[in-house]
């Protein structure tokens, strides 16, 4: 057991040696970002403290030489990052001491059973280490940029299929308005929670969205499977704020399905491919109380055909650490007003529209994110002349547990009757486990 560890332990942390070799990075930005060959021992010391204290992965690194380790971390790391180093070390189906065959690194991986809440704890040590030693953000994502494609040989196995937290920080998107991942005010194909390909997540979210006339709170809950599927569920209440409308209230639930049927944005950094997923919302409007007086209780009575519809969507999101950067395209074909609130379809149009929705996110670390929102909207009711939504967010993630946006949203005007803009403060809590 403890030579299988061993072995586990060594391609873990020497999986760079290989892709090194192969793939040498001559431009020495990365390499002056993390302070050198002083910066990188300083990163390396902090590193192995972190790993050997990592209740994830520290009882992989059980009896070894870590001296030895540090040498050679401080060499591949150095070279990786297009410093002046060579790494001395060699891949072997033994030990690091020279005795053995040199094999590559799909070779010397794969009967080791690496998970990848494995690869992605250690990259989590690595990116903490940098942290503490004040590399800038946009330095160590391109260092986690070259890092990432190695997962393709270095993942092997499968988990055991319970929670595990163990997406990277942030790769989960936050909890969407109408329940799904991704944005704010739009879907990603990201799929929602920390949950990895061996196990499954959920986020329970509360999002408000208060203007001059109107508040909006929804609460829900949304579960990743296997970093594939996702299933959600959002209730919706859209209430006025001001007489004469300031007993208006009208409800909707939201159930939606995403799948990911292409791609990974957060490991293959080295393909042009982005993640692709394809999504569902079903939506059920409850009715509109505090209207009574007026003799108005349903949608219909507004102008919508019905009361309930779906949507239906593609998202293509592409995450470049390289750079620093997200970015996300969506389109949705809705016959939905003001997101369902207002009903679905109406006297101007009955059918299903494809409305194209976007996002841009600069990564500020592996915590903050900075970006911009916009979503095109049907123009269905005579009574609606329906405008954009657009919106400018920060998302900050302390930890896997929770996550806070705030943003600044703009709704345009929702009715003929208040053909004013309304435009306020958008704050979503998310809590996930």
């Amino acid at each position: 057991m403890a030579q299988r560890f061993r072995k586990v332990a060594i391609g873990l942390l020497l999986a760079s040696s290989l892709a090194a070799a192969q793939t040498p990075y001559t431009e020495d930005s990365t390499y002056r970002g993390l302070g050198g060959k002083e910066g990188i021992r300083k990163i390396v010391d902090t590193f192995l403290v972190l790993v050997l204290a990592d209740p994830r992965i520290k009882d992989n690194f059980a009896d070894f030489d870590i001296p030895q380790i540090n040498r050679r971390l401080q060499e591949q790391l150095c070279e990786f990052a297009g410093g002046p180093c060579q790494y001395t070390g060699k891949y072997r189906d033994k030990t690091m001491d020279g005795v053995g065959t040199v094999r590559d690194m799909k070779t010397v991986h794969q009967d080791l059973q690496i998970t990848r809440a494995m690869f992605n704890a250690l990259t989590e040590d690595l990116q903490a280490a940098m942290e503490q030693h004040n590399v800038p953000g946009k330095v160590a994502l391109k260092l986690v940029a070259r890092l990432a494609p190695m997962q393709r040989d270095i993942v092997t196995a499968a988990g055991a299929g319970a929670p595990d937290l163990g997406k990277l920080l942030a790769t989960g998107g936050v909890s969407q308005v109408e329940g799904a991942g991704g944005g704010g005010i739009t879907p990603w194909a990201l799929i929602g929670s920390y949950g990895t390909r061996d196990s499954w997540g959920a986020n329970a979210h509360y999002t408000y969205i208060g203007t001059q006339d109107y508040k909006l709170n929804t609460y829900g809950v949304t579960a990743g499977f296997r970093d594939r599927l996702e299933l959600s569920f959002a209730s919706q209440e859209f209430k006025g704020s001001l007489a004469p409308l300031d007993k208006l209230s009208i409800r909707q639930d939201i159930v939606g399905l995403k799948l990911r049927v292409l791609g990974d944005a957060v490991y293959e950094q080295d393909v042009w491919l982005p993640q692709v997923a394809v999504g569902a919302m079903y939506k059920k409007n409850k009715g509109i109380h505090g209207l009574e007086a007026l003799g108005v209780t349903n949608v219909r009575q507004l102008g919508a055909k019905d009361d309930s519809g779906y949507d239906y969507y593609v998202a293509a999101t592409r995450i470049y650490l390289e750079y620093s950067l997200l970015l996300n395209a969506t389109l949705r074909a809705t016959r939905a007003n003001q997101m369902g609130i207002l009903g679905f379809g109406g006297d101007r149009n009955d059918s299903m529209r494809l409305k194209p929705e976007f996002s841009a996110a600069y990564l500020i670390n592996r915590k903050l994110a900075l970006g911009g929102e916009y979503r095109f909207k049907p123009r269905n009711l005579g009574v609606d002349d329906e405008k954009a939504y657009y919106d400018a967010f920060i998302a900050w993630f302390p930890n896997k547990h929770f996550s806070v946006t705030a943003a600044y949203a703009n709704l345009g005007d929702i009715t003929i009757f208040n053909p004013k803009t309304q435009k306020g403060l958008y704050l979503s809590l998310q809590a996930g486990f």
